[in-house]
C-alpha cells in the first residue's frame, strides 16, 4: 500500500469529509473576455498554467438555444471559435501545488504521489449545493403506447447567487443521449436548468426511459461550523473559504478539449439531417459524473440559415470506456466537431 501523506477527516457518522489522497477541483481565476467577431479569436491569459485546465461558459439564458463557442487553451493563451460579440465566462481550474499567492498564506497543501491538494483562503473550491435525479426520454414495450418525456427540467430550492453559471454535473444508471443544455436564470440569480432527450440511430432510447443522475456544483463561499469533526479555513479577513462539512466535487480525470476523433456511424436521413459521430476515451467508472456546462450546449456556426445546431450525446449502453457525441450539421459538409468542448469528470467527496 502507497504511503499516505496530508489530511483525513471523518464526521460523527464516519463519512469521510476530505481526504487529500483525492483531488479536489480548485478555481485559480474567474474572469470574462468579450468576443471580437473572428472565426478563431486568440486571447492571452497568463494565469493559464501548464496543468491548468479551463472551462469557458455562457452567461445567458436563451432556452434550448443557448450556445457556447468552442474553445481549446494552451499554457499563457485561449482560443474561442466564432464567439461572436459576446461576454462569456472563463473559469481557469487546477489541480493544485501552485505557490501560496502574496495575499496570505492561510491553509494547507499536500502531495501524495501525484495527487496534489491545496486549499488555501484566495482560491477557491469546488462544493456541491444541490443533487438529484430525473426520468427523461421515451418508454416503450410491444403491444404498449409509447410515452415520451421530452424534457428534463429541474428547479433549485433557492436560486445560486454567484455571477458565472453553476457548473451542472450529469450521470445516469447506464444509457445516455440528452442535449440543448441550459441553466435558467441570469447571472446573480440562477434558478434550475433543462436538459432535453435526444435520438440515437440504434434506437436504445426506445427501451426504457434514461434514469439521469445530476449535482449543481459552485463557488458559493461555505456556511457553518465543522463542530467537533473537522476543519475550516479563513483569509486574512475572517471570512471562510473552506469547510469539511462541504460536499466538495472532485476531480476525477484529466479534461481534454482536443481528445474527440470522428468515429461510430453518423445520425443520417432522420429529422436531425446529418450528425458526425465523435467519440473520446472515458473513465470507465459508472459513478463519474460529466460537466455539462458546455459540452451539451448548443453551437453557434453562423452565416446558415439555421446557425444554432445542437451537441448532444453522453454514453452507450453497458459502455462507460467513451464519451459519445454527436453534433448536428444537417448536411455533413463541414461538419461541426465535438472539439473544443470544455469538460471533466467529478464525483463527490459524500455520497448525494
Amino acid at each position: 500500500m502507497a504511503e499516505l501523506y496530508g489530511i483525513r477527516t471523518r464526521d460523527a457518522s464516519g463519512v469521510v469529509t476530505l481526504d487529500t489522497t483525492v483531488t479536489p477541483v480548485r478555481s485559480l481565476k474567474m474572469m470574462q473576455v468579450t468576443g471580437n467577431g473572428a472565426f478563431d479569436q486568440y486571447i492571452s491569459i497568463p494565469e493559464i498554467q501548464e496543468q491548468s485546465f479551463v472551462v469557458v461558459d455562457t452567461l445567458r439564458d436563451q432556452g434550448e438555444n443557448t450556445w457556447s463557442p468552442q474553445a481549446w487553451y494552451s499554457k499563457g493563451q485561449l482560443q474561442l471559435r466564432q464567439p461572436g460579440v459576446s461576454s462569456w465566462q472563463v473559469m481557469i481550474l487546477s489541480l493544485g501545488g501552485e505557490p501560496f499567492t502574496s495575499q496570505g498564506d492561510y491553509g494547507f497543501r499536500s502531495r501524495n504521489g501525484d495527487i496534489r491538494t491545496q486549499i488555501d483562503s484566495v482560491n477557491k473550491v469546488l462544493s456541491v449545493r444541490y443533487s438529484g435525479s430525473f426520468q427523461i426520454g421515451i418508454y416503450w414495450r410491444p403491444g404498449e403506447k409509447s410515452q415520451e418525456i421530452r424534457w428534463g427540467d429541474v428547479n433549485f430550492p433557492s436560486p445560486i447567487t454567484t455571477y458565472e453559471r453553476p457548473l451542472i454535473f450529469l450521470n445516469a444508471s447506464d444509457y445516455m443521449m440528452v442535449g440543448n443544455f441550459f441553466v435558467k436564470g441570469s447571472p446573480g440569480n440562477w434558478t434550475g436548468f433543462m436538459i432535453r432527450q435526444h435520438a440515437h440511430p440504434q434506437d436504445h432510447k426506445a427501451y426504457d426511459y434514461m434514469q439521469i443522475k445530476w449535482y449543481c456544483a459552485s463557488y458559493l463561499p461555505p456556511v457553518g461550523s465543522p463542530g467537533s469533526y473537522g476543519l475550516s479555513i479563513r483569509d486574512a479577513s475572517g471570512a471562510m473559504t473552506f469547510i469539511t462539512t462541504a460536499n466538495l466535487a472532485l476531480l476525477n480525470s484529466q479534461p481534454a478539449t482536443n481528445k474527440f476523433v470522428s468515429q461510430g456511424p453518423p445520425i443520417s436521413g432522420t429529422v436531425t439531417g446529418y450528425a458526425p459521430s465523435q467519440q473520446m476515451p472515458w473513465t470507465g467508472n459508472y459513478g463519474d459524473f460529466v460537466l455539462a456546462n458546455a459540452l451539451f450546449s448548443c453551437v453557434n456556426i453562423g452565416a446558415t440559415t439555421q446557425p444554432i445546431r445542437p451537441n448532444f450525446g453522453g454514453f452507450l449502453p453497458g459502455n462507460r470506456s467513451i464519451l459519445q457525441m454527436y453534433c448536428e450539421n444537417n448536411d455533413g459538409v463541414n461538419p461541426v466537431t465535438a472539439n473544443g468542448r470544455t469538460l471533466f469528470a467529478s464525483q463527490p467527496m459524500k455520497p448525494i
